[in-house]
């Protein structure tokens, strides 16, 4: 869903000749994480085209975790964030606030999107299920706004015992 909203957004148009999406696997243990975002900041400048003004969408791997309701329901959320980025000078803070505004209007677009598209798909988020905050500089002035989120999904038949899984 990421890639392909990535790829018609007007303000990214992600496509194999101008790559303006990635998916990035991110660590929940401190530690690693901080290893996971070195390497990513390492691979951004030979991966991104941002050529012509456009902005990039990251694409994190979910985490999930499970509840019970003490019934018959057991619930999956799926906690997941994507990073929209843009080029700024280093030293141009008036562009750096212009841009992180473009950012966060370009995230919320992408945002509603997915709200949609989740939606539609019987899954359960709101607004309320959204947090955004203002990042960067990133490497060689990249900036912009991270989008954390959580969706629900029934986890009641995956987390079933099924014998039949298992040998004696």
């Amino acid at each position: 869903m990421g890639r392909e909203l990535a790829r018609r957004h007007v303000d990214i148009q992600h496509s194999p000749e101008k790559c303006r999406f990635l998916r990035i696997l991110i660590s929940s243990d401190p530690i690693q994480k901080q290893l996971d975002l070195s390497e990513f900041n390492a691979s951004l400048r030979n991966r991104l085209d941002l050529s012509d003004g456009k902005a990039a969408m990251v694409l994190e791997n979910y985490q999930a975790d499970y509840s019970d309701n003490e019934g018959d329901f057991y619930a999956k959320y799926h906690h997941s964030a994507f990073l929209v980025l843009k080029l700024v000078g280093r030293d141009d803070y008036d562009g750096r606030d212009d841009v992180l505004d473009e950012c966060e209007r370009i995230g919320e677009e992408l945002m509603g999107a997915y709200i949609e598209q989740l939606t539609a798909a019987g899954l359960r988020i709101t607004p309320d299920d959204v947090l955004q905050e203002a990042i960067g500089p990133i490497g060689d002035g990249l900036v912009g706004c991270r989008f954390n989120y959580v969706f629900r999904s029934a986890a009641t038949q995956a987390l079933t015992y099924q014998p039949s899984k298992f040998l004696d």
